[in-house]
């Protein structure tokens, strides 16, 4: 079953664009979501930075400048 927060998530939308980028959507979307950072703070009511990482890295480009660069 896959994150009830994929709808939501900014970072979903770049994955999926990015077959490289696929098995972060594999592992952490749609298998083991319960170990993703930005679902843990949602799911805390929490602020979810942009630009954070489901492993709980920072990226240090902001997400509108990510599209720009397609996580590259």
């Amino acid at each position: 079953m896959a994150c009830a927060r994929v709808a939501a998530c900014p970072l979903f939308k770049q994955f999926s664009m990015k077959s490289s980028l696929k098995v972060w959507q594999s592992y952490y979307c749609e298998g083991d979501f319960s170990r993703c950072e930005r679902f843990k703070l949602a799911s805390a009511s929490a602020p979810v930075p942009k630009n954070l990482l489901p492993n709980g890295r920072v990226l240090e480009l902001p997400l509108e400048r990510l599209e720009a660069h397609h996580l590259e």
